[in-house]
C-alpha cells in the first residue's frame, strides 16, 4: 500500500475531527466569528450567583454599552441598578474595555467603570489585592476584559454600592 501526502493529510484530519467529536469539544465551543459570547452559553458556563472563583471564559470586548449591560445582568447585576452602571460606563469610559486613566493614583484606573488601583493593589489589609482576594482578577490588567471588569464592579458595588464612583452620586 501506498501512502501518499494527500492520504495522510486526510486520515490525520478524519482523526482529529472524530476525536473532537466524539469528547463533544466543538458543541461546546461559542462560535468564534464574534467577540459576544451569547447569554445562553453565559447560562450553561457560568453561575447565575456571585462566585469568588475567576471565570474560565470571558469575553474581553463589547460592541455597545447596552452589550456590556446585559453582560452585567447575566453576570448577576441587579437590574435595578442597570441605569445607574450605564451612566458609570458611558462617564468613566464611554463603554471602552481598553480605558485605563493613568492620571488617578494607585496606577491609574481600569476598564469599563475605570476601576482604581487601590482595589486590585497589594496593601496592608490586603497582601495580594481586595480583588485578587475575592478570586476576581489576578491582576490589574485583567480589567481590560468586560467580563472580569464588570464582575469587579458588581463585587465592588456589593461592598461599597456606589460611593467608589462620584459619577453615580
Amino acid at each position: 500500500m501506498i501512502f501518499t501526502a494527500p492520504k495522510i493529510i486526510a486520515g490525520i484530519i478524519s482523526t482529529i475531527w472524530a476525536f473532537t467529536t466524539f469528547l463533544g469539544v466543538a458543541s461546546n465551543l461559542p462560535e468564534t466569528n464574534s467577540n459576544i459570547i451569547p447569554a445562553a452559553y453565559y447560562e450553561a458556563v457560568l453561575p447565575a450567583s456571585s462566585t469568588t472563583v475567576a471565570p474560565t471564559t470571558t469575553v474581553t470586548t463589547i460592541a455597545t454599552c447596552d452589550d456590556a449591560l446585559q453582560l452585567a445582568l447575566n453576570l448577576g447585576f441587579p437590574a435595578d441598578q442597570l441605569g445607574t452602571l450605564d451612566l458609570v460606563m458611558h462617564r468613566e469610559s464611554r463603554c471602552q474595555t481598553t480605558a485605563h486613566n493613568l492620571s488617578d493614583p494607585n496606577s491609574g484606573s481600569y476598564g469599563l467603570t475605570q476601576i482604581n488601583g487601590f482595589w486590585c493593589l497589594p496593601n496592608s489589609q490586603w497582601p495580594i489585592g481586595w480583588l485578587q482576594e475575592k478570586g476576581i482578577l489576578e491582576e490589574c490588567s485583567d480589567l481590560f476584559n468586560a467580563t472580569i471588569s464588570l464582575r469587579a464592579t458588581l463585587a465592588i458595588y456589593n461592598n461599597s454600592k456606589w460611593a467608589p464612583w462620584a459619577t453615580a452620586n
